[in-house]
């Protein structure tokens, strides 16, 4: 297969879920369609870098996700993330098998408006598994901090979806 003939069927294949993934990190569609364009520009200029080692969707994932943060990293809302924590808060650590079922749809319109921290921590956290140490290196805020904005994420995540639910 020649190589553009490669990037036209993964771009085809890909661009789709890849501007969702952007889509969860900065809730804005148009920025997410281009964070996705990038990513795929990012990805042709380091093609060396993929051996075919593993998945080629979870090499330009991760691609889309570190395109996505460094958009974030220039937002106002982002420079000064770790002042907003100076007091610990009760983590509430519910078992998976309690929260309550969500569609997808439902979900994502509930991530796209939280604050852009709690996204952020919310979508590293529980979408790409990454631990709180991570978060915080990654972000450069405390792993405190990272707690924090991950227990407002999951409050509000819950509070907007039961509303919007109860309405219905």
């Amino acid at each position: 297969m020649k190589k553009a003939d490669f990037w036209t069927k993964q771009y085809r294949d890909n661009i789709g879920k890849m501007v969702s993934v952007c889509y969860r990190y900065v809730g804005d569609w148009q920025v997410a369609e281009d964070l996705a364009q990038d990513a795929f520009l990012h990805a042709i200029e380091k093609s060396d870098s993929y051996h075919a080692l593993g998945s080629f969707e979870r090499w330009i994932k991760k691609i889309a996700v570190n395109e996505a943060l460094m958009y974030l990293r220039n937002r106002p809302e982002m420079v000064e993330l770790d002042e907003e924590i100076a007091v610990e808060e009760p983590m509430a650590e519910e078992p998976l098998e309690m929260l309550p079922v969500f569609s997808q749809e439902e979900l994502l319109d509930a991530i796209s408006k939280l604050s852009v921290k709690q996204r952020t921590v919310f979508n590293l956290y529980a979408v790409e598994h990454c631990s709180h140490k991570e978060i915080a290196k990654t972000l450069g805020i405390s792993v405190a901090n990272s707690k924090v904005l991950l227990n407002r994420a999951r409050g509000e995540l819950q509070a907007r979806i039961t509303v919007k639910r109860v309405r219905s």
